[in-house]
């Protein structure tokens, strides 16, 4: 009866010790949340071109812990929509509003942000975004 009261308590205890969700959450996307403004924009690797200020700012959807999250780009051009990470290289996606969509290599250290793809005319971009507000302790 001994045994059968011990065995019972052990496994009470064990289901009591479950994991603890309520610690902090951490974004899986966090290192894009903020603002963002375009410093240098090339074209097929030639000089910079002029553009006026741009700025693009990421921000969490609903769901913490996957890789997607809202963008809005203000500037020249216009748009918002959700953005998200995916593949091995990853690459950095891009869905606005009425569903045109741009997939683009992406790095990023230290609070810059280098893009890189090929627009609708073909032609190779590549953009360099530095980050408004940047804080060490994000990554």
């Amino acid at each position: 009866m001994k045994r059968l009261i011990l065995i019972l308590a052990l496994c009470l205890a064990t289901l009591s010790c479950g994991s603890n969700d309520d610690g902090p959450e951490y974004s899986a996307i966090a290192v894009f949340i903020g603002e963002w403004d375009l410093e240098v924009r090339t074209i097929n690797s030639g000089l910079p071109e002029d553009f006026g200020e741009e700025s693009i700012v990421f921000s969490e959807d609903n769901n913490f812990e996957d890789l997607i999250g809202r963008y809005t780009l203000s500037g020249d051009t216009e748009a918002s929509g959700i953005f998200s990470i995916s593949g091995l290289p990853y690459d950095l996606n891009f869905e606005d509003s009425t569903g045109s969509t741009l997939s683009s290599a992406f790095n990023i250290v230290d609070g810059i942000l280098t893009l890189e793809y090929t627009n609708d005319n073909g032609d190779s971009v590549r953009e360099i975004w530095r980050k408004v507000w940047y804080n060490e302790e994000e990554e």
